[in-house]
């Protein structure tokens, strides 16, 4: 099984979403980047989902502090409400493996973690 942190300053939106992919993963609330990141060196997830964009805004290179030297190297999903071109693509330059946005599907979403899952051997 899988091992998924979920970063969210909206508690409601996490909880949702750690509830339609708890069946295919251990998942893990965060609700500060630095609890993020200890989280990330602690537990050593498979893949971290960030739901906000304001942590890469800040110039905390927050992927790099994610991905530490030596670590298990995590994928990060990021889902927003920004559709911006400017902000995807700046996003997907800086390491972030997926970007979706709101309104999302969660049966998309459930479907995107089951494959990643699924193809890097984590279940």
């Amino acid at each position: 099984m899988g091992k998924i942190i979920i970063y969210s300053q909206q508690i409601h939106t996490a909880t949702l979403i750690a509830e339609v992919i708890a069946d295919t993963a251990d998942v893990e609330y965060c609700d500060t980047p630095e609890e993020l990141i200890r989280h990330c060196i602690e537990h050593k997830p498979d893949l971290v989902i960030i739901i906000a964009i304001a942590p890469f805004l800040n110039g905390s290179h927050i992927i790099r502090r994610i991905r530490f030297r030596g670590g298990r190297r995590p994928a990060i999903y990021v889902i927003a409400w920004h559709q911006s071109e400017h902000i995807v693509l700046s996003l997907l330059e800086c390491g972030v493996d997926q970007y979706m946005t709101f309104p999302i599907c969660m049966g998309r979403l459930q479907s995107k973690i089951n494959q990643f899952l699924q193809s890097n051997d984590t279940r």
